[in-house]
C-alpha cells in the first residue's frame, strides 16, 4: 500500500492496553459516535484504515555490551527490531546512520544502544571519559525527555553513563560539570552555535573524545533554519578534528523522500539510510473531515463555511464526554487558546470521572494508565525558521456558534484579497508556533540564566569573560550585497511583515510571506501552584481535564502539563505543534488535526501521536476553508498514495555562509584546506568579507580581528532582531515576547493581544526599546494588520520559454511597510473600521519564481483588460495554496505579488516568493516543479463548485487588499492558456 511508510508503529515496550471494553476502545466506533446524526454524516469525505502490521525481531550485535542488552531487558524489551539491530550494527562499524521510519518505531533505541555501549567502554579509560557523545534536539523539552529517557535506561550502568542536558535552563552551577564530566550531553544547535563552539578550547576534553553525534528529529532542519544547523554542523567537524575527533553521525527522521539525500546536506557526510520500518503497529482509521457550510457571507458574499477550529473544539468536546484521550493540533497559539477555552466550558458542568480515561458516567475503571515507553520516538515537522503556520480561522476570524455558556470560537477567516497594485498580503494574526523560544542571552556563569524559559533555544551567550556586545556592527554595511545579514546592532528585517495590501494603481497586491522568526512564542506564562495543571478548567467538573499546550509557557508549567499528559490526569489537549516535537505520549486514543499541517511528513507524525501504546487509532483531519485543504479532503490520493516530501535546505545560500564562515573564522582560523567543508562559495565569500573588514587574511589564514562575538553575526532561527516584550501596562508584568520581525503585524498600537485565555489590547509598541504595552480588556472585536508591497527583480538566473509565455526564476527584493489595521466584528467579521499606522518599512531580498504572459495570450485566454488584475491574482492566491503539495512549505513560509504591468518585466506578471533572506529553496522546487503546480493549482480553482470564488479555491486568509480584485472563470482560462503553451 502506497501510504504505508506513512503509518505510524506501535512501540517497542509492552505496555498495558486500554480496557477494550470501555467506550473508547475501537477507534471505528468511536467514528461512528462522532459521525453520528444528520447534521454530521456528510462531513466525513473519506476514511482510509490502515491495518496492523506485525514486526520483525532480530539480534542486537556481538560488539554491543551484555551490561547494556541486560538494561535494555529491563525495560521490558527482550529483542531489537530489525531496523534497530542494522543502525546499531552500522554504528558501531563507525558508519554515519540516518534511520527514517514510522513514528513509535524506536528510533530511539536505535542509536542510544551503541552509544550507551561506548560510552561504557569509555568509562574504562584513566580519566573516565574516554568517549563522549553529542546529542542535538530542536527544542528544550525534547532535550529534557530524552535525558529522563537515557537515565532511566542506564541506571543499572552505575555511573558509567553520565547524562546532563545543556541549554538556557540548565543552571549555572551544573555547568562546569557538565563540560568537565558529563559523557552524553543533550543540548540543540543553537547551543551549539552560540556557546559550545565559540568556547571550544573548555570543551576540549568532552570533543577530544567525541564519538557520536546524535541529531534527533533532523527532517525539522529546513529552509533557512537548516541551512544554517547545517553551516554550525560544519563548524562542528572542523573543530572535532582540530582536536583529533571524527565523530560518527547518527540522524534519527521522520520518513522522508529521500532520507539520505537530506542528511547529506545536512552534515556534509553521506550516510547509510535505514528506511524499511520492521516494528508492529495497531489499527489507525484516519477520516478526511470537511466543515459544513454556514449562512455567513464572506468577502463579497463568498459562502463560508464553519471553522476548523470551531469543529475541532466541538469534536474534543465529543471525545472527551466519551473518555477518549485526544490531542487537537492547531496550528495557531490562538487557536489552541480558543479551542481549551471553548471545551472547556462546554464541560463545565460535567462531572469529572475519578478514573482517568474513562466515561464520565458509565465507562467501567481502566486500570492505570499506560506506563510511558522511553524509546518512542519524539516526531515532528517544525518549519523552524518561520514555525508552523497560523489557521486561517484564528486571528481575525469570527467567532461562530457559541453555545450554551460557549465563549466565542468559530472564527470565520476574513479570506484574501487585493487592492490595485503591487504587494502582499498581511496575515491573520493569528500567531503560528514552533513551540520553541531560543535562548537569548549569554552563557556567561554569573548565576543568570540567559533566558526565560520558552521553549527552543537560540543559544547561550559568551563563555565567562566574553560578554556580548549586542551594540556593534552598526557601522559594518551588513553586506548586503553578498547576503550577510546580522542581527548586532540593526534590527535586520528578515521577512516580508505578514501581509500586504497593493499600492493603489500599479497592479494587483497579493499574498504576504510571513516574517523571519514570526514564530518565537509571544506569551511566557505566569507559572503554576504546586499540583496544578496550566491552562486547565477552573470551572470544575470535567474542564478540569482539558487544558492547551503551546510555546511560550514557562519551563515549570510545560513539565506539569506533560506530567498531566502522562499520567492519564488531562483527557484533552488543544496543543501547538510545540508538543508535537516535544515528549513522547503514551496512551493517545486520538488525534484531531485542525487543518494540514503543511506537509504530509508533519501530518503523519502528528497522526502518529495516538496509538503509541499499541491500542487503535482514531486521526481526524478537519480542513480549513482554504484551497489546499479542501483540495486534500476531496483528493486523498495526495495524502495517502503520495510519498512524503523531500527535505529542501541550502547550506551555500550567501546569506546563511557569510555570517558562519566568520563564527568559523573566530574558532580557528580559516585556510583553504576549509574550502571543501564549506562550499563552493566559500573563496569569493571570504573576499567579500575582507573588504568589509570582518575578516583579515594574514600568513595563516583568515581571522576574525574584531572584539564583538562572530556567532552574534547571525540568529539561526532567523527571529530578525530583539524580541519585543509584551509588558501589563498598569503592573509591569511580563506576560511574553514577539519577535521583532512579527511585531509589527501582531503587537502594533491598537492590536488585540490574547495570552491564557485573557484578552488585551496593545496600547503602545515602542520599536525603540523594544516593547509592547498591553492592556486588559474585552472589546467584541479582533484586529488584522494591512501593509503595501513592491518588489523589484534583480536577477534571472533560470528561464524557461513556455510559449510566448515566460518562466523565470531568481533574486528579488520585496519592500514591505505596514500602514494600518482593521478591526472585525467578533461574530460576523463585519469590519467596524480602519485605523492608520506609522511604522518603518522592511526590505527583503530573497528568491522567488515568477512567469509572465503577452498581450496575445491574454487574448487567446478572453481576458479582457477589467478582468486582468483579478484574474492574475486569483490564480496567484491559488498557486501559494496549493505549493506545499510540492516543496517542504506551508503557505507561510511563503508570499506572492501579482501586477498587471510590472516594471521590470513590462508584463502581467504573477510573482511567488521565499519569506525568508536568501530564499528557502521553496520557490526554487516550484520553478522545477511548475506544470505539475500550476496544473494542481488550476484543476483545484474549476473544481470549487462556488460561483465566484471562496476560501476553498481563491480567496486566501493573508490577503490585506479584501479579496477585490478576484475573478474565478479569469484564472482558470489564464491558467489552462499558460499550461497550453508549455506543452
Amino acid at each position: 500500500m502506497a501510504n504505508e511508510q506513512h503509518t505510524r508503529s506501535a512501540s517497542v515496550r509492552p505496555r498495558a492496553e486500554h480496557d477494550r471494553s470501555a467506550p473508547h476502545g475501537d477507534p471505528r466506533d468511536v467514528l461512528a459516535r462522532l459521525t453520528g446524526g444528520t447534521d454530521r454524516a456528510g462531513r466525513v469525505t473519506h476514511t482510509e484504515h490502515l491495518p496492523p502490521r506485525n514486526g520483525r525481531h532480530a539480534h542486537w550485535p556481538d560488539r554491543i555490551r551484555p551490561e547494556v542488552i541486560e538494561a535494555v531487558r529491563r525495560t521490558g524489551i527482550e529483542r531489537p527490531w530489525e531496523h534497530q539491530a542494522r543502525a546499531a550494527a552500522h554504528a558501531l562499524a563507525g558508519d554515519s546512520v540516518i534511520i527514517a521510519t514510522g513514528t513509535a518505531s524506536g528510533k530511539s533505541l536505535s542509536y542510544l544502544v551503541p552509544v550507551l555501549s561506548t560510552l561504557l567502554d569509555g568509562s574504562e579509560a584513566p580519566n573516565g571519559r574516554g568517549a563522549t557523545a553529542l546529542y542535538l534536539a530542536p527544542t528544550k523539552a525534547l532535550a529534557a525527555d530524552q535525558r529522563r529517557a537515557v537515565a532511566g535506561l542506564a541506571a543499572p550502568l552505575g555511573t558509567a553513563v553520565r547524562p546532563a542536558v545543556f541549554d538556557g535552563d540548565t543552571p549555572v552551577e551544573e555547568r562546569e560539570w557538565v563540560r568537565l564530566y558529563a559523557n552524553y550531553v543533550l543540548t540543540n544547535p543553537d547551543m551549539l552555535h552560540r556557546s559550545l563552539l565559540p568556547g571550544h578550547a573548555r570543551w576540549s576534553s568532552f570533543l577530544r573524545a567525541l564519538r557520536y553525534v546524535v541529531i534527533d528529529e533532523c527532517h525539522t532542519y529546513r529552509g533557512v533554519f537548516g541551512s544554517h544547523v547545517a553551516q554550525v554542523l560544519r563548524r562542528l567537524r572542523r573543530v572535532c578534528a582540530r582536536y583529533g575527533a571524527e565523530p560518527v553521525f547518527l540522524l534519527a527522521s521522520a520518513t522522508a523522500a529521500t532520507p539520505g539525500e537530506g542528511a547529506a546536506r545536512l552534515t556534509g557526510i553521506r550516510p547509510v539510510e535505514i528506511t524499511e520500518d520492521t516494528s508492529p503497529r495497531g489499527e489507525t482509521v484516519f477520516a478526511l473531515w470537511e466543515p459544513p457550510l454556514t449562512d455567513y457571507e464572506g468577502e463579497r458574499g463568498a459562502p463560508v463555511r464553519r471553522t476548523a477550529t470551531a469543529e475541532a473544539a466541538e469534536l474534543l468536546t465529543d471525545l472527551a464526554l466519551d473518555g477518549v484521550r485526544t490531542v487537537a493540533f492547531v496550528r495557531s497559539r490562538r487557536g489552541a487558546e480558543l479551542i481549551s477555552l471553548i471545551a472547556q466550558d462546554r464541560l463545565a458542568d460535567i462531572p469529572a470521572p475519578r478514573i482517568p480515561g474513562a466515561h464520565p458516567d458509565t465507562a467501567p475503571h481502566p486500570g492505570p494508565p499506560p506506563a510511558p515507553d522511553p524509546w518512542a520516538t519524539h516526531e515532528t515537522d517544525v518549519i523552524p525558521p518561520t514555525g508552523a503556520a497560523p489557521d486561517a480561522s484564528v486571528g481575525p476570524d469570527t467567532v461562530a456558534g457559541s453555545g450554551t455558556g460557549v465563549r466565542p470560537g468559530a472564527v470565520a477567516s476574513p479570506g484574501p484579497g487585493v487592492r490595485p497594485g503591487t504587494g502582499v498580503e498581511p496575515d491573520t494574526g493569528a500567531e503560528p508556533d514552533t513551540g520553541v523560544r531560543p535562548d537569548t542571552g549569554a552563557e556567561p556563569d554569573t548565576g543568570v540564566r540567559p533566558d526565560t524559559g520558552v521553549e527552543p533555544d537560540k543559544g547561550v551567550g559568551p563563555d565567562p569573560g566574553v560578554m556580548a556586545d549586542t551594540g556593534v556592527m552598526a557601522d559594518t554595511g551588513v553586506l548586503t550585497d553578498i547576503g550577510v545579514t546580522t542581527n548586532i546592532g540593526v534590527t535586520t528585517d528578515t521577512g516580508v511583515g505578514s501581509g500586504s495590501h497593493a499600492e493603489p494603481g500599479t497592479g494587483v497586491g497579493s499574498e504576504g510571506a510571513p516574517p523571519t522568526g514570526a514564530m518565537g512564542p509571544d506569551l511566557a506564562g505566569r507559572g503554576v501552584p504546586q499540583g496544578a495543571v496550566p491552562g486547565a478548567g477552573r470551572r470544575g467538573g470535567l474542564s478540569s481535564r482539558i487544558a492547551a499546550y503551546r510555546g511560550g509557557y514557562l519551563p515549570e508549567e510545560r513539565r506539569a502539563l506533560e506530567r498531566a499528559l502522562h499520567s492519564g490526569e488531562l483527557l484533552g489537549l488543544a496543543a501547538t505543534n510545540a508538543l508535537e516535537l516535544g515528549i513522547d505520549i503514551s496512551g493517545l486514543d486520538a488525534v484531531l488535526i485542525t487543518g494540514y499541517p503543511g506537509t504530509r511528513a508533519s501530518l503523519w507524525q502528528q497522526a502518529g501521536r495516538a496509538g503509541r501504546a499499541g491500542q487503535g487509532a482514531l486521526v481526524v483531519l478537519i480542513a480549513r476553508d482554504e484551497p489546499l485543504d479542501t483540495y486534500l479532503v476531496h483528493h486523498p490520493e495526495s495524502i495517502f498514495a503520495t510519498p512524503v516530501e523531500s527535505t529542501v535546505l541550502d547550506p551555500h545560500n550567501p546569506y546563511v555562509l557569510a555570517p558562519h564562515l566568520c563564527a568559523a573564522a573566530a574558532e580557528i582560523p580559516l585556510t583553504e584546506a576549509d574550502f571543501d567543508l564549506f562550499g563552493p562559495e566559500t573563496g569569493s565569500l571570504l573576499r567579500k568579507l575582507e573588504e568589509r573588514k570582518l575578516l583579515r587574511r594574514r600568513s595563516t589564514g583568515w581571522h576574525w580581528t574584531r572584539k564583538e562575538r562572530a556567532a552574534d553575526l547571525t540568529d539561526i532561527r532567523g527571529s530578525g532582531g530583539r524580541p519585543v516584550q509584551v509588558v501589563e501596562a498598569d503592573t509591569g508584568r511580563l506576560l511574553g515576547t514577539v519577535d521583532a520581525a512579527a511585531a509589527h503585524t501582531t503587537v502594533h498600537e491598537g492590536a488585540v493581544h490574547l495570552h491564557q485565555g485573557r484578552t488585551y489590547v496593545v496600547r503602545q509598541l515602542d520599536l525603540e526599546d523594544s516593547a509592547a504595552l498591553v492592556e486588559e480588556a474585552s472589546p467584541p472585536w479582533t484586529t488584522m494588520a494591512r501593509d503595501t508591497t513592491s518588489l523589484a527583480v534583480l536577477d534571472t538566473e533560470a528561464e524557461v520559454a513556455w510559449g510566448q509565455a515566460r518562466l523565470c526564476f531568481g533574486s528579488v527584493e520585496v519592500t514591505n511597510q505596514v500602514v494600518s489595521y482593521l478591526r472585525r466584528r467578533l461574530i460576523t467579521g463585519e469590519v467596524l473600521g480602519e485605523s492608520k499606522l506609522d511604522l518603518p518599512p522592511r526590505t527583503l531580498r530573497t528568491r522567488a519564481v515568477w512567469w509572465t504572459v503577452t498581450e496575445d495570450q491574454l487574448d487567446a485566454a478572453r481576458i479582457t483588460p477589467e478582468i486582468l488584475a483579478g484574474s492574475l491574482h486569483a490564480a496567484e492566491h491559488a498557486a501559494i495554496g496549493i505549493l506545499p503539495l510540492f516543496a517542504t512549505c506551508d503557505r507561510w513560509d511563503i508570499g506572492g505579488v501579482s501586477i498587471a504591468l510590472h516594471p521590470d518585466t513590462l508584463l502581467p506578471t504573477v510573482f511567488v516568493y521565499d519569506g525568508q533572506p536568501g530564499g528557502a529553496g521553496f520557490a526554487e522546487r516550484a520553478f522545477h516543479t511548475a506544470r505539475a503546480w500550476l496544473t494542481a493549482t488550476r484543476d483545484a480553482i474549476a473544481a470549487c463548485e462556488c460561483e465566484a470564488g471562496c476560501p476553498s479555491c481563491i480567496q486566501s486568509p493573508k490577503c490585506g487588499n479584501a479579496n477585490d480584485p478576484l475573478h474565478k472563470r479569469g484564472a482558470v482560462r489564464l491558467l489552462t492558456e499558460l499550461l497550453r503553451s508549455a506543452e
